[in-house]
């Protein structure tokens, strides 16, 4: 019947909105999961981004996270152990400083005693040096607890002043000169020059500041600039420095000299300009001597 006809279409449309209703919903549920995925493959990328690496090294990347936070669940422990490392540190620090300032003060006296005595033979009556340790109270610093301070006096009469204040250009050669003598077994400087080592001395002194530079050439390379013959005489090697002056302008020449230049210089040192048999003869005998 008609009825009948009709009831079963009824059916047959309802099972088909039952069917449709429910592959609507699988559809939906697929794009949401298509959604869920675009944004966690964004977040992926921004995480990639973050931490400088490619998507695969993530993880290893939150691992290397997990492991420093969890040097800090125990940093308490390593802060308490770095503290007792620090102090056990400073109190070694203390008691090797004070074992270094005890052999610096015995040093320096003897130091101060044996320079002061050669600063004397050098041209320098009355004069002393002075080498005083000026401590720093609870304070560590790389080369011990102390600074030096040298105290010169260069003439008779005076009192005793930082050698910066007191010594002029000559005296400070004589005393580096006096220092690097006394110190010359313990001295690591390859070449030492010495300026005006010879102002103010003549006669004997002059020698005897040249017999101690050649001693001192035993060890290191030493570099003399001079105007006495007594010294020049000393040197290995003798180079003579002229000033000359050309289209109004000055140069200097530097002229490695010979056996007989050398003596000609010498003798020129000692007699003047003309040089006579007796200069020359006294030049020969002054650089054989010391030969």
């Amino acid at each position: 019947s008609i009825q009948s006809l009709l009831s079963n279409a009824q059916v047959q449309v309802q099972e088909s909105i039952y069917d449709l209703t429910n592959y609507l919903s699988k559809v939906s549920g697929q794009e949401a999961n298509v959604n869920d995925l675009e944004a966690r493959i964004n977040m992926l990328h921004d995480l990639g981004r973050k931490h400088r690496c490619q998507i695969p090294e993530l993880l290893h990347a939150q691992n290397s996270i997990q492991n420093k936070l969890n040097e800090f669940d125990t940093s308490s422990d390593k802060l308490e152990e770095l503290l007792t490392k620090q102090k056990q540190l400073e109190k070694d620090y203390f008691n090797k400083s004070k074992r270094l300032s005890e052999k610096r003060q015995h040093a320096s006296v003897s130091l101060s005693e044996k320079v002061t005595d050669l600063m004397q033979d050098l041209g320098m009556p009355g004069s002393e040096i002075l080498f005083c340790l000026n401590s720093y109270k609870d304070s560590i610093r790389l080369n011990g607890n102390e600074e030096i301070i040298i105290h010169v006096k260069t003439n008779i009469g005076q009192d005793l002043k930082p050698l910066s204040k007191v010594a002029s250009g000559g005296e400070l050669s004589r005393i580096s000169l006096a220092l690097s003598v006394v110190t010359s077994k313990t001295e690591l400087t390859p070449s030492i020059v010495f300026d005006e080592v010879d102002v103010g001395i003549s006669g004997s002194v002059a020698e005897i500041v040249g017999q101690l530079l050649k001693r001192l050439s035993v060890r290191y390379q030493i570099i003399c600039v001079t105007h006495l013959a007594q010294v020049a005489a000393q040197g290995k090697e003798h180079l003579k420095v002229v000033k000359t002056q050309q289209s109004g302008s000055t140069f200097t020449e530097v002229t490695a000299l010979n056996k007989e230049q050398r003596t000609d210089e010498v003798a020129r040192i000692l007699g003047g300009i003309k040089i006579s048999d007796k200069t020359r003869m006294a030049a020969e005998e002054m650089i054989k001597a010391s030969a």
